[in-house]
């Protein structure tokens, strides 16, 4: 696993993609923080704040087929340069609006534009590392997104404390041009080409569900973005009101959890078989299940500590293995359209997720809402776990989409 992580410290592109990618990750979330503060400061409602974060989850399920398309019969380097810089033109008047309609209009710009480029950078990944180094690269992907997503919200509230929200905002604006140059000075380029046969018309959906692996693997991923996100709209009332701790403890454990997914993505990127990242996967979906059962059945916060790390660790395990398994076992030609289409599936059950766990907290407690979670996890689990256990040695074998050809030109 050392030498996966040399190889890739030594890869030039992979380097310059990884520090765009967290450089813009970064400033994204310093920005969600200075828009939902601004909204509140202007006497917002609540539904406006939900509309804004609903705003840049809804373009992922809406263009998925669209922008999976695009991400397989486009050159990569054209794709994301374009837009990304298209973003920067959308960040600069969020910079100075105060009006929550224009706001989120331009926030659901961005997302449109996030749509694209994740499933960009998703589908040339393996051209730029190497299909022996997926799940390592991918590892260290989601290792650095997190914690740049753990240093955001504290950056965003000091700027926002001291100069306003909008150095914020312009923060993200000169974040997407950092990503706009390295997406530039990635020599590696997907240049894209026609499907072949019955695949040429099949959407990033269908392949998916057409794999006896990922479509239980993927369903389950969901469930689990959809219990998270609504276990999230609680917390606070767990820790504040429930368990009457601090707000430090609440930003303490929220903390935890972020370390604990970079714990569990650094041991899952060392797994090297369908077959070993499957049982990974499932095994992380156990650990968040009797992790949210912590939260629910802890008589004091210091006892949810644990639990935090233990949800975190079966997080990053479960996002690392399926998200190799989607790129491993799917076709270089159509690996956009699978790309977008997991996108659109996780940031649909986001939104899901936030309808519900509004809904559920007005009619259960904190506690109620976690054990549920953990009740629903379990049963996921098992359910996905029985499916998998079903394909028995076809579990290592790669599901061919199309028949073998070059369409991927290194420049």
């Amino acid at each position: 696993m050392l030498k996966t992580f040399r190889r890739l410290a030594r890869n030039r592109d992979f380097l310059v993609a990884l520090t765009g990618r967290s450089v813009s990750v970064f400033g994204d979330e310093v920005a969600l923080v200075a828009l939902t503060l601004r909204l509140q400061a202007a006497g917002a409602r609540p539904y406006l704040v939900a509309l804004l974060l609903g705003a840049g989850l809804v373009p992922f399920v809406l263009l998925a087929g669209v922008a999976g398309r695009v991400v397989d019969s486009a050159d990569s380097r054209h794709i994301l340069v374009a837009v990304t810089l298209g973003q920067v033109c959308c960040c600069i008047p969020l910079i100075f609006t105060g009006n929550a309609v224009v706001m989120i209009v331009l926030v659901a710009l961005l997302g449109c534009g996030a749509a694209v480029t994740q499933a960009t950078w998703q589908a040339l990944t393996p051209r730029v590392v190497g299909e022996d180094n997926i799940g390592a690269a991918i590892a260290a992907q989601q290792s650095t997104v997190n914690l740049a997503s753990v240093l955001a919200p504290a950056v965003s509230g000091l700027l926002c404390a001291a100069f306003g929200t909008g150095v914020p905002l312009a923060l993200d604006a000169v974040t997407f041009g950092v990503m706009s140059v390295a997406a530039a000075r990635v020599r590696t380029r997907r240049a894209g080409g026609p499907a072949a046969g019955a695949h040429r018309e099949r959407g990033g959906w269908a392949i998916l569900r057409a794999d006896p692996l990922l479509a239980p693997l993927v369903t389950g991923l969901a469930a689990f973005v959809l219990l998270g996100m609504m276990v999230n709209v609680v917390t606070v009332f767990l820790v504040r009101n429930t368990l009457h701790a601090s707000a430090g403890w609440y930003g303490g454990l929220g903390a935890l959890w972020m370390l604990g997914i970079v714990a569990g993505a650094l041991a899952a990127g060392r797994m090297t078989a369908d077959a070993g990242r499957a049982r990974a996967a499932l095994a992380g979906a156990g650990l968040m299940s009797l992790s949210f059962l912590g939260y629910a059945l802890a008589p004091a916060v210091a006892l949810v500590a644990p639990a935090a790390v233990l949800g975190g660790v079966g997080n990053g395990m479960v996002n690392v293995c399926v998200a190799t398994l989607v790129l491993t076992r799917s076709d270089e030609r159509v690996r956009g359209r699978v790309s977008a289409a997991l996108g659109a599936v996780l940031q649909g059950a986001a939104v899901a997720s936030l309808v519900i766990g509004g809904a559920l907290a007005t009619v259960l407690e904190p506690q109620q809402i976690f054990l549920l979670a953990g009740g629903l996890g379990a049963v996921v689990t098992a359910v996905a776990a029985a499916a998998v256990t079903g394909i028995g040695q076809t579990v290592s074998a790669p599901v061919p989409d199309i028949e073998p050809r070059r369409y991927f030109a290194r420049h």
